[in-house]
């Protein structure tokens, strides 16, 4: 008898027709470990933790880049945390012909390097290491280039990478 059953759910090419239902399947919202995220990143925007990034604003000098974040209802990168480091390491590193503006520039040469919400560097996070070839040389902006981050001309025309919080 269960060899009869078993004829039953064969076509007439003999295949088992396989019976699909999406019953009890339920939509689950975004998650990380910081919560439960109540919306999504726009479209080409990359989602991380409790923010969207977007890697590779058209071509800019850094305040460039910062008008064009700022046109997209975001701000240039400030890196928080090891964890977000490592995210957008590993996200660059995967266009390494590319360099990216962050949110990091100060006044004037030898001040103190200032996020673009006013905040200070903290260089427990990483190094900015120095490109200066020219003693009147300003390289008063920074970019990430592979896995290191410089110090650039705030003139020199480079990618920018976004970032937008994404509510909670």
């Amino acid at each position: 008898m269960a060899y009869q059953s078993e004829l039953e759910n064969l076509d007439e090419d003999g295949y088992t027709q396989l019976q699909f239902s999406s019953r009890g399947i339920t939509k689950r919202p975004v998650s990380s470990e910081k919560g439960v995220l109540s919306s999504s990143c726009p479209p080409n925007w990359i989602a991380h933790e409790n923010s969207c990034y977007l890697f590779g604003t058209p071509l800019n000098s850094w305040n460039g880049s910062k008008r064009q974040c700022s046109q997209l209802d975001s701000y240039l990168l400030k890196m928080d945390s090891s964890k977000e480091l490592e995210f957008i390491v590993k996200q660059v590193s995967s266009q390494p012909a590319r360099s990216f503006w962050i949110g990091l520039s100060r006044p004037q040469a030898e001040g103190p390097w200032l996020w673009e919400d006013g905040s200070k560097f903290s260089p427990d996070l990483f190094e900015i290491r120095s490109t200066v070839t020219q003693e009147n040389s300003s390289h008063n902006c920074v970019w990430i280039h592979g896995r290191i981050i410089y110090d650039q001309l705030c003139s020199v025309p480079s990618n920018g990478i976004c970032e937008k919080k994404l509510s909670i």
